[in-house]
C-alpha cells in the first residue's frame, strides 16, 4: 500500500497565487507527493475556525509539510523547487545567481503586480468599484515594468521557464480580465504570454480556475 502524501496544499484555483503553485506542481511532476484540500473562497471557507488555526491570515495557498507551514505562494514555489528539482533540472535553484534572479521576480509579482491586481479585485467584489476603467493606470504601469524586464531575458527571470513565470502568468492572465495585453504597447509581454499559454499543463492548471473567476467577476462588472 502506497504511503500517503506528506505534503498538504490548501487551495482554490480561482486564486492567482494558487494557480501559480499548481503550474509549478505540474511542471515538476510531483502531484502524487501532495494531498489537495479544497478551500472554497467564494463560500468563505478561508474564514472557518479550522482554517484560521492553520493560517491566521486566512489566505491561500497554504502548504503544510510535517512541522512546516508556508502561507505565501512565492515561498511555496521556492520550497517546491528546493525539495523536488534535481540539480540538472531547469527548475533547480542551487545556482546562487539564478536563484537571486528568480527570487527577484517573485518579489516583483508579490509586491507589485499581484498587489495591484488584488487591490482592484477586492474593491470589485466588495461592490466599491462597479466600473474599474478609472482604476487601471497603476496596473498598466506595472505591466510597463514587466515589458522592460522581458527585454533582458526570454522569460521573466531567466532564459528558460522558472517558477517566477508561473507566479507572474497566473497574475497577468487574471489582470487580462481587466486590461487586454495589447501587442502594440507590450510586445514582449504579449510574446512571453503566448509562450506560457502554449505550455502543455497551462490550460488545466491555470485556465480552468481563471474561467471560474471570470464567471464570478462577470456578476459584478461587465467583462
Amino acid at each position: 500500500m502506497a504511503a500517503s502524501p506528506s505534503m498538504v496544499l490548501y487551495y482554490d484555483e480561482v486564486s492567482p497565487p494558487v494557480r501559480g503553485v499548481l503550474l509549478a506542481i505540474a511542471a515538476l511532476g510531483v502531484k502524487h507527493h501532495i494531498k489537495f484540500e479544497y478551500i472554497n473562497l467564494f463560500r468563505a471557507g478561508h474564514l472557518s475556525a479550522d482554517f484560521i488555526q492553520i493560517n491566521p491570515l486566512h489566505t491561500i495557498p497554504v502548504l503544510r509539510h510535517d512541522d512546516l507551514t508556508l502561507i505565501d505562494s512565492h515561498a511555496i514555489l521556492m520550497y517546491l523547487c528546493d525539495t523536488f528539482a534535481a540539480a540538472d533540472s531547469a527548475f533547480s535553484t542551487r545556482d546562487t545567481l539564478e536563484r537571486a534572479k528568480v527570487f527577484n521576480m517573485l518579489c516583483f509579482n508579490n509586491g507589485h503586480l499581484f498587489q495591484r491586481d488584488a487591490e482592484v479585485m477586492r474593491k470589485i467584489f466588495s461592490g466599491e468599484i462597479t466600473d474599474p476603467s478609472s482604476h487601471l493606470k497603476p496596473i498598466e504601469e506595472t505591466i510597463d515594468a514587466l515589458e522592460q524586464f522581458l527585454k533582458k531575458s526570454r522569460y521573466t527571470a531567466l532564459d528558460h521557464v522558472s517558477v517566477a513565470d508561473f507566479a507572474i502568468v497566473a497574475t497577468l492572465s487574471t489582470l487580462e480580465l481587466l486590461v487586454p495585453i495589447k501587442a502594440e504597447r507590450w510586445p514582449r509581454v504579449n510574446e512571453w504570454f503566448k509562450e506560457m499559454q502554449s505550455l502543455p499543463y497551462y490550460d488545466e492548471h491555470n485556465v480552468v480556475g481563471l474561467q471560474k473567476l471570470r464567471e464570478k467577476l462577470s456578476t459584478k462588472i461587465k467583462i
